[in-house]
């Protein structure tokens, strides 16, 4: 029998206590939307599950506990550095296989070498810059396919003006009206950036003839050709240039605003003016790059016959007995993967495009010079080559989709220490409650 105090059934005159308790029945307020989403409640964290974005900051979410938190993860980029430091052995180990080769691939010559070397780094010049604003581009995640057609629109258009500072800014200005339509075609149309890209190299090589046409029609004198100041030091320039975005890229806050461009281009981010003006920015930047590019290679002459023959590799590579030939968007893309870019955005390196642009000029070397097919059988290794460059570029997909998977943040649960557990303590004898204290015991 339970014991119950005299005060609570109202003994000694007074009126007895009321013990029940009035619940609460009122049901839960429901959703302002009839979609069952609560636009008034808070957002809760949610982690990135999007199989086809490797980075979990690439989205930008806060980190748990609101925003005082630790904030955003970061990429590990050891595994970017690594890469790098792979690629760099390979270059030094194909350069040092050249060099053993240099009487049959540059002759025999100490002069004729040199010659040849500076004019190979003169060639590379612009394939350089041509790596770079395709790279460029990607790391925006809107791919600008449009690159190779402004290049060879550029190299191969006739001059407009006997001074080619002016045919400079003539390109100049060319390529920044088609960043802007592609911008125009992303940004306002909606229209994907591979088929904005597509667009573009229609429109260029629908204007090659119009703009033949048209310079047909000027009556111009002998137009200024210029001497190389050094293909050393023109290749040194492009490497300076692609390292120096590289190091800026390295930047925290540069790969968050990439990531938000590639979330404000393929339509899950919302549109702020930044976004805006760096993708413009970042597009025709691209353009100038691939336009610079065909500049250099129209005022050097290297487009030209004889000098194609005399390079007699890659891009450069003419006819059925050049055995090396592959295609200028082949040999970009190739050492855009091969750097270590992601296809995904954000993401790339900063030493890694000069290593693959050098190191795919060693291998295309080598395998011009070097590899003797049999006598019955002389263009074996020319129809192979396609088949390589196929097999680098499957390559350089395995790189870049590792680097993808390896360089995405570390988990929340690596990163505890043993200074996060917090130690076991006593706990606090329970409250006593009134009705203890008068219970017999």
């Amino acid at each position: 029998m339970t014991y119950v105090p005299p005060e609570r059934e109202g003994g000694n005159g007074g009126d007895a206590i009321d013990q029940t308790q009035n619940l609460s029945t009122s049901p839960a307020p429901m959703p302002t939307v009839g979609n069952g989403v609560d636009v008034g409640a808070q957002p809760q964290y949610q982690p990135e599950s999007s199989p086809t974005v490797p980075f979990a900051a690439d989205r930008g979410e806060a980190a748990p506990g609101g925003p005082s938190g630790p904030g955003p993860q970061r990429d590990r980029l050891v595994f970017q550095l690594l890469w790098e430091a792979v690629l760099a052995l390979l270059v030094l180990t194909a350069l040092f296989v050249v060099y053993r080769e240099r009487d049959q691939i540059f002759g025999g010559d100490t002069g004729a070498l040199l010659d040849a070397v500076d004019l190979h780094a003169l060639a590379l010049a612009p394939i350089l810059l041509a790596v770079l604003a395709l790279g460029l581009s990607l790391r925006l995640g809107a791919i600008n396919l449009a690159v190779p057609a402004a290049l060879f629109m550029v190299s191969f258009a006739p001059p407009l003006a006997e001074n080619q500072w002016l045919n400079l800014a003539w390109a100049a200005a060319g390529a920044t009206v088609a960043g802007l339509l592609f911008g125009l075609l992303v940004l306002v149309l909606r229209a994907p950036a591979w088929f904005a890209g597509l667009a573009m190299s229609i429109v260029i090589f629908a204007g090659q003839p119009l703009l033949t046409r048209y310079a047909s029609g000027l009556e111009l004198g002998a137009v200024d050709t210029w001497d190389s100041p050094g293909g050393l030091w023109l290749f040194l320039g492009a490497a300076v240039l692609a390292i120096g975005g590289g190091l800026i890229g390295l930047s925290a806050q540069v790969r968050d605003r990439l990531s938000q461009v590639g979330r404000m281009v393929d339509g899950s981010g919302e549109r702020s003016a930044a976004s805006v003006f760096v993708f413009l920015g970042g597009i025709v930047l691209s353009m100038l790059l691939a336009a610079g590019a065909g500049f250099m290679m129209a005022v050097f002459g290297l487009r030209s016959g004889e000098l194609a023959a005399t390079l007699n590799f890659g891009v450069y590579g003419g006819g059925a007995e050049v055995q090396s030939a592959i295609g200028l968007q082949a040999f970009a893309f190739i050492a855009v993967l091969l750097a270590g870019t992601s296809l995904w955005g954000r993401r790339g390196g900063v030493l890694g495009a000069v290593l693959a642009t050098v190191l795919l000029w060693s291998i295309l070397l080598l395998w011009e010079h070097t590899l003797h097919a049999p006598g019955d059988d002389q263009i074996l290794y020319a129809d192979w080559v396609q088949t390589a460059s196929a097999g680098l570029l499957v390559v350089g997909l395995i790189v870049t989709f590792g680097l993808d998977r390896l360089g995405r943040p570390k988990p929340p649960g690596e990163d505890e220490t043993d200074s996060d557990i917090v130690p076991f303590e006593p706990q606090s004898p329970a409250p006593v409650r009134p009705e203890d204290a008068t219970r017999p015991q």
